[in-house]
């Protein structure tokens, strides 16, 4: 209860600076250009068809954020800080982001993984459902369902470079690329096995709207004296890779992923597909399934989940959103589950 308590209050200290900032005339002072205070609290209710239900807090999220520089001759130098004080409060963002031209930046600290289109371009705020893709929750380390066992919300500490490429007539570039390197322990953790992530994801958009992509993460598992019973190539590799594409527009979405990978001598795969309308500048309506094998040899660790979502903008910083899933998880019986979530932003 303190821990929610805080998380209101601090919110609601944001929500005052803000309403003052909104104010005209507004004088702020000259420090004021390089901090900017935000954050957003996310609660909510959920129910099954066996009437297991509850109120929860998913996020309690404040943030400050900043550009340092800002020269078309010595390029742009941001930073950013994040904290979530939800459940168990902790630093989610903390980097420096330094982008010396379109074409090439580094960034350093901790941050969303180039890991799959969801991860690093629709955050909770943009992302049209309540839950993350199956594929992004189980091995892109966003929660605790992940095959490695780490949750980590889709970030790692680590550095990063990225870039823009070819600029065309309408003046979105053609392409963009990261290349990453982690400590790859999750989050807030320092390197304890000598053992590095390596990412890399390349994006193309042949329109603005429409982006294909691509990307590959390899680590090493267990070192053999860890497991010398195993001499199985599976065994010892970590990987992840796969492809997507996603449009969006002001009418709707569209957006489908394929993700596989290796893991203690297994291999996973899985897929989604997601589609909506938006009916006005308020509502709109979306469907998603999802398509998880934990193992490929194993038809018995299928999950399938099939969600419709109703979103409700009624003011720019608030939205509603409800869905209905309908789970089929290993092992269980068949779920229905409802989930009623409300976001307040600043």
């Amino acid at each position: 209860m303190k821990k929610i308590s805080l998380s209101i209050l601090l919110l609601f200290a944001l929500a005052q600076g803000f309403a003052l900032r909104a104010q005209e005339p507004l004088t702020l002072p000259a420090w004021s250009r390089y901090i900017t205070p935000t954050g957003y609290l996310q609660t909510g209710f959920n129910t099954d068809q066996y009437f297991n239900n509850t109120f929860y807090i998913k996020r309690a999220r404040v943030s400050l954020y900043g550009t340092v520089l800002d020269s078309p001759k010595f390029g742009k130098l941001e930073y950013k800080l994040q904290a979530d004080l939800a459940n168990s409060p902790k630093l989610v963002d903390y980097f420096i982001k330094y982008t010396i031209r379109d074409e090439i930046g580094i960034q350093l600290g901790q941050f969303k993984t180039p890991l799959s289109i969801e991860n690093s371009e629709y955050p909770p705020l943009r992302l049209e459902m309540i839950d993350y893709s199956l594929i992004v929750q189980r091995m892109v380390r966003m929660s605790t369902a992940d095959l490695s066992g780490i949750s980590a919300t889709g970030r790692e500490l680590g550095l990063q470079l990225y870039g823009s490429l070819f600029k065309i007539g309408d003046g979105h570039h053609l392409v963009r690329y990261n290349l990453a390197v982690y400590n790859g322990n999750g989050i807030n953790k320092l390197d304890n096995d000598k053992r590095k992530d390596f990412m890399g994801r390349m994006m193309i958009f042949p329109i603005k709207d429409l982006c294909l992509a691509g990307y590959y993460m390899r680590t090493l598992g267990p070192h053999p004296e860890i497991a010398p019973e195993y001499n199985d190539y599976d065994w010892y590799v970590y990987d992840r890779y796969g492809g997507g594409l996603a449009y969006k527009s002001k009418y709707g979405w569209l957006r489908g992923e394929f993700m596989a990978g290796h893991a203690l001598g297994y291999r996973s795969h899985g897929f989604y597909g997601t589609i909506g309308y938006n009916i006005n500048d308020q509502w709109s309506i979306g469907f998603r399934y999802d398509y998880f094998m934990a193992n490929s040899r194993l038809p018995e660790t299928l999950q399938q989940h099939y969600t419709g979502a109703v979103n409700w903008l009624p003011w720019k910083h608030l939205r509603i959103q409800l869905n209905y899933s309908y789970r089929m998880d290993p092992g269980e019986a068949p779920l229905h589950f409802v989930n009623l979530l409300t976001t307040i932003a600043l």
